[in-house]
C-alpha cells in the first residue's frame, strides 16, 4: 500500500476493502473535485459525475483498472486524487487530478516529488510515465522541472513523458 505525508498533504491508498464510511466519504466527495474544468482534457469516463450513483460507479472503474491514491490537505479534506496503472512489471502510469480551487499552489509539485520517493524505493517499477493533454501546460511544466523527459507519443493531441526511477 503507497501512502506518504508532504508538507501539506496526506496521501494514502484506496483499497477495495475500505471500510464503508471511507468509500461512502469518497464517492460523496468525488462530484464535486470531478468538475468540467478539471476533466476537461481527460478521458470520457472522467466525464458527467455529478450524482452520488455515477460517483459510485467511476470509483469502482478506477479500483478495478488501476491503483488509486487519494489526496488530502492535513486538514483530511479531500482534494484530489492520483492514479497508477501498471503497464509491464516494470513501468507505471501515472495520472493526478486536483479540484479545481487548488491549482496553481504549487500541490502537484510537492505531490509528484514525495510519490517519485516512496515508489522509488519500494517498488519494482524502473519507470514512471505521465500522459499529459497539449492544452495542459502547466501539468508538463511540473513533470520536466521534476526531471521527467518527453518520449515519442504516436498519440495525437498528448505527450507523454517518463521518469527514470533508478538514476
Amino acid at each position: 500500500m503507497i501512502s506518504f505525508s508532504t508538507n501539506r498533504l496526506d496521501i494514502r491508498e484506496v483499497h477495495v476493502d475500505a471500510p464503508q464510511s471511507e468509500l461512502t466519504e469518497l464517492i460523496a466527495c468525488t462530484p464535486n473535485i470531478l468538475t468540467q474544468s478539471v476533466v476537461e482534457n481527460l478521458p470520457p469516463y472522467f466525464h458527467g459525475i455529478q450524482s452520488v450513483e455515477a460517483a459510485r460507479v467511476w470509483l469502482d472503474r478506477m479500483l478495478s483498472e488501476s491503483r488509486l491514491l487519494q489526496i488530502r490537505f492535513k486538514d483530511g479534506s479531500l482534494i484530489g486524487f492520483l492514479f497508477i496503472h501498471e503497464g509491464d512489471s516494470y513501468e507505471a502510469h501515472i495520472g493526478y487530478l486536483l479540484a479545481e480551487e487548488h491549482w496553481g499552489i504549487g500541490l502537484a509539485s510537492e505531490l509528484l516529488p514525495g510519490f517519485l520517493d516512496v515508489v522509488s524505493s519500494h517498488s519494482k517499477w524502473r519507470k514512471i510515465v505521465g500522459g499529459v493533454d497539449h492544452a495542459n501546460k502547466a501539468s508538463a511544466h511540473v513533470l520536466l522541472k521534476l526531471g521527467f523527459t518527453e518520449r515519442s507519443s504516436d498519440v495525437p493531441n498528448v505527450s507523454f513523458y517518463e521518469y527514470d526511477l533508478h538514476r
